[in-house]
């Protein structure tokens, strides 16, 4: 894909549709149309993370259509694995690839491979949006397989434009994400349980942490970072998480990991 000529000083002269919208029901769709005028994107959706809530779905009018039921599936319980949604929760904001906010072994994760992989997305740039401490937004935008990463001069374009997306993206939605009556709450709490609960009863709770950090891709060296301990020891816990649980592969680890959070959803 050939990122097409771009002149800042007239993308900013085209806007004023943007920000008439704010307030109005078009104004997601309008927010994805400025973004895509500046840099060319196959596929681009808008989330917001708030603390004790599941994700929210705020526009996915450019999400391919065989990606929409992982996108659903994705909203009832792997949305705890999902290092986008950790970078909002912290606060993060700005223009930033995947590979700057996951962990170093995400890559070679089931997570991954389930909802990046499989649908052909090579590449996926984020510009996180801070809704004054409670949260942010994540503008997720990706490149198919056939187009290429996102090059450093779309990269450029994209923080060019990030004061103003931002700036319309809190007028538009910080007050009614920050101060709403936090719907999903009650299923929120319930699939963070089931997370940390994973494997309780059968495996040792040092055990249940490298669990976790495995499911959101961590290496067994940044493992042993995290836990203040050595690889080795890792080795150890991960053959023990395999056989206390009859799996071989992290795909299976993965799929109990779904199992047990669905469950909990809909118990």
């Amino acid at each position: 894909m050939t990122d097409h000529a771009f002149d800042l000083a007239r993308w900013l002269s085209h806007e004023a549709p943007l920000i008439e919208a704010i307030g109005r029901a078009d104004f997601p769709a309008r927010l994805l149309q400025s973004v895509f005028a500046a840099v060319p994107i196959d596929t681009a959706f808008i989330v917001a993370h708030v603390p004790a809530r599941p994700p929210a779905m705020l526009e996915a009018g450019r999400v391919l259509p065989e990606r929409r039921e992982e996108i659903q599936r994705y909203l009832v319980g792997p949305y705890l694995l999902d290092p986008v949604r950790q970078a909002c929760i912290e606060g993060r904001r700005g223009v930033l690839r995947l590979a700057d906010i996951a962990p170093d072994g995400f890559q070679a994760s089931e997570y991954y491979r389930s909802f990046y992989v499989s649908h052909g997305l090579a590449d996926e740039v984020n510009i996180l949006i801070d809704l004054a401490g409670a949260g942010g937004l994540a503008l997720s935008m990706g490149r198919l397989a056939g187009h290429g990463a996102f090059a450093a001069e779309a990269l450029a374009r994209l923080q060019a434009i990030e004061p103003l997306v931002g700036a319309a993206a809190r007028r538009h939605w910080g007050a009614v994400l920050v101060d709403g009556e936090g719907e999903g709450q009650a299923l929120h709490r319930q699939l963070q349980r089931a997370f940390e609960r994973f494997g309780e009863g059968c495996l040792t709770e040092r055990e249940a942490e490298v669990a976790r950090l495995i499911l959101r891709g961590h290496s067994s060296k940044s493992v042993a970072h995290a836990l203040a301990i050595s690889t080795d020891t890792v080795g150890v816990h991960r053959k023990n998480i395999h056989a206390k649980l009859g799996i071989s592969s992290q795909g299976e680890l993965f799929s109990q990991f779904i199992a047990s959070v669905t469950a909990s959803g809909v118990a």
